[in-house]
């Protein structure tokens, strides 16, 4: 696909998309880019839906240009208390040695999948882009997204 027809799928001047940073990225990273004449990114798969909610009136305050919102699509890991107990008692050494609390690590994975209530926030909104990572959402969700 040569970048003429990127351009023109994404209504962007350059062919440019800003890879969303979840965790350490919020609106002014991907207002900054969709300004610049690429597109935005805004990662999602850490953000409440009010957070999500207050992240996207920043966007659409600070520019007129598209902007893309990217979520995960992933099976959350079911809880394993043995697996954890297992893994915390092989590194224990290693927590020691460096003088760390073991039980100071998080349980799990702050990231949640693409939902309904995010889909609730995109209708909102209506973002010209929205991608996902690890996969697609449930056909519900994908054609909830299709008639943003």
């Amino acid at each position: 696909m040569d970048s003429s027809r990127i351009r023109s799928i994404l209504g962007t001047e350059l062919p440019i998309i800003q890879a969303p940073l979840a965790g350490v990225q919020g609106s002014t990273l991907a207002i900054a880019v969709s300004n610049a004449g690429g597109l935005g990114s805004l990662p999602c798969a850490m953000l409440s839906p009010d957070a999500m909610r207050a992240e996207l009136a920043a966007i659409t305050s600070g520019t007129s240009q598209p902007y893309n919102v990217n979520f995960f699509c992933h099976a959350p890991p079911e809880p394993n208390p043995e697996r954890e107990a297992a893994w915390r008692t092989r590194l224990r050494p290693y927590y020691e040695e460096l003088g760390i609390d073991i039980g100071s690590e998080p349980s799990g994975p702050a990231r949640a999948p693409f939902s309904h209530d995010a889909a609730d926030v995109l209708d909102e909104f209506k973002p010209r882009v929205v991608s996902f990572h690890f996969g697609l959402p449930s056909t519900a969700l994908l054609q909830r997204v299709r008639d943003v």
